[in-house]
């Protein structure tokens, strides 16, 4: 997992929904880490976060996307 870099996250899945579809619509493979899945939310102190990772070769056009999109 080294090669891959965290570059947004957010509690709302409908950004991250939109953010995936841009990504690969400019062919951008990404995936997707959803800590708000755990059964103990209750327990922690911040609001969970869903993560959007990208390979580090991608990272700056994934940046470049999502300043353009207003995410």
């Amino acid at each position: 997992m080294s090669d891959w870099i965290k570059i947004f996250s957010s509690s709302f899945i409908h950004k991250i929904q939109l953010l995936i579809a841009l990504l690969e619509e400019n062919e951008i493979k990404a995936f997707v880490i959803n800590k708000t899945d755990s059964m103990h939310l209750h327990l922690s102190a911040t609001t969970a976060e869903i993560e959007v990772y990208v390979n580090q070769s991608d990272v700056i056009k994934a940046k470049h996307i999502i300043s353009k999109s207003l995410l």
